[in-house]
């Protein structure tokens, strides 16, 4: 049974069962080197991930379902293939191809018909997933489903162990639940698959990538500004979302934890606004969210460099007259594209420092890159 009185049956789930209303903390459920223990060396574990209850494991589950976003990207990160997805139109894909990842759609289970419609319970019946790392705050904005319904599924497959990843400009900056940063819920998903010490790893080769960077950065006071503009760039339409660099913005973490300052550090606009607001604050930078996974080179330069150029109202920003329009993974971004943004970020704003940014991900030397590729991909396989 599921803790805190929320009731399942695990009929027909292969590996899972409800929790108590006991939490174990992921320092509390490690794993062994093969990744297939609690610490103690026996199951069950159980593992609390808000805004869900505490569910115990019977058994490690070996197949997950997900949305196109960050956790799919941290499966990946873990080495472990989904069995379900939504549409992948939007999936961080091409990281997973510079790497030689294998990434076989024709091994999954299609959940809906796009990222954001068609859904249907027979999908998830069909794919029955060990566990689902979707929330539910996701599928209720597609869908009609209650807690019925939600239960219905679980009563056929697996828990839905599923937490939001900041994004939302709102979300970003309020009080509300789920404070997690993407490796604080990346170290809980490793504790669902029990791969601790791979989480370690990672870790690992973070904080490496990140002290060169803090190495590298300007003084506080002479960091530059960004506006970083999300939801599409489109200079000729004259509308602008902003998204706000914050601790929990996993969407801007690239521009964040390379100390840029936010040009609308306070004063959020609620909605979006026009040329005036962005003139107001005339950021250094101007960073376009996501588009280092959703475009190439020339459709970024194509779509958004040229048309802010060509623009009579981009042309008085100093950003655009400086050559400073970048771009940046956004919301799918998990551990792998997190690597890659940090990079490119990093090189697009201070290419003094940490060498001069090719444009295309793909084209970068081997001796100009800020972290070792086969690296990343011995952790991926667990070969440590």
């Amino acid at each position: 049974m599921l803790a805190s009185g929320a009731s399942l049956v695990a009929a027909g789930l292969a590996g899972c069962s409800g929790g108590s209303g006991d939490e174990t903390t992921t320092s509390e459920a490690t794993s062994t080197d093969a990744g297939t223990e609690s610490s103690d060396g026996t199951t069950p574990y159980t593992v609390h991930i808000e805004p869900n209850d505490p569910y115990t494991f019977e058994e490690v589950p070996e197949t997950y379902g997900v949305v196109s976003g960050p956790l799919l990207d941290v499966g990946m990160a873990l080495g472990i293939h989904p069995s379900a997805t939504t549409g992948l139109e939007r999936a961080p894909l091409k990281f997973y191809d510079l790497l030689g990842l294998d990434f076989d759609e024709s091994e999954v289970t299609k959940l809906a018909s796009g990222a954001e419609s068609g859904y249907d319970k027979e999908n998830f019946y069909a794919a029955n997933a060990d566990v689902w790392l979707i929330p539910k705050s996701t599928l209720a904005r597609f869908t009609s489903w209650d807690d019925a319904d939600y239960e219905e599924i679980e009563s056929q497959t697996g828990p839905f162990l599923g937490t939001p990843l900041r994004f939302a400009p709102t979300a970003a900056v309020s009080e509300s639940p789920n404070p997690y940063t993407l490796y604080e819920a990346f170290e809980k998903y490793a504790t669902v698959f029990q791969r601790h010490r791979q989480f370690e790893a990672w870790q690992s080769m973070h904080d490496d990538l990140m002290r060169t960077i803090e190495e590298g950065l300007p003084p506080e006071d002479e960091r530059p500004t960004i506006a970083a503009i999300w939801r599409g760039v489109s200079p000729d339409s004259g509308q602008f979302r902003i998204a706000p660099l914050h601790r929990l913005g996993n969407n801007t973490k690239s521009y964040y934890r390379l100390g840029m300052r936010d040009a609308f550090e306070g004063h959020y606009p609620d909605g979006p606004i026009g040329y005036e607001e962005l003139l107001d604050v005339d950021p250094d930078y101007i960073g376009a969210v996501g588009m280092l996974t959703s475009a190439t080179h020339e459709e970024f330069v194509n779509t958004v460099v040229e048309p802010f150029e060509n623009n009579e109202n981009g042309q008085q920003l100093s950003a655009v007259r400086n050559g400073n329009v970048v771009r940046s993974a956004g919301q799918y971004m998990g551990p792998i594209v997190d690597m890659f943004s940090t990079e490119a970020v990093a090189k697009q704003v201070y290419p003094d420092t940490f060498g001069e940014w090719p444009g295309p991900v793909g084209d970068l030397a081997e001796d100009e890159r800020l972290f070792d590729r086969q690296r990343l991909l011995d952790v991926v396989h667990r070969e440590f």
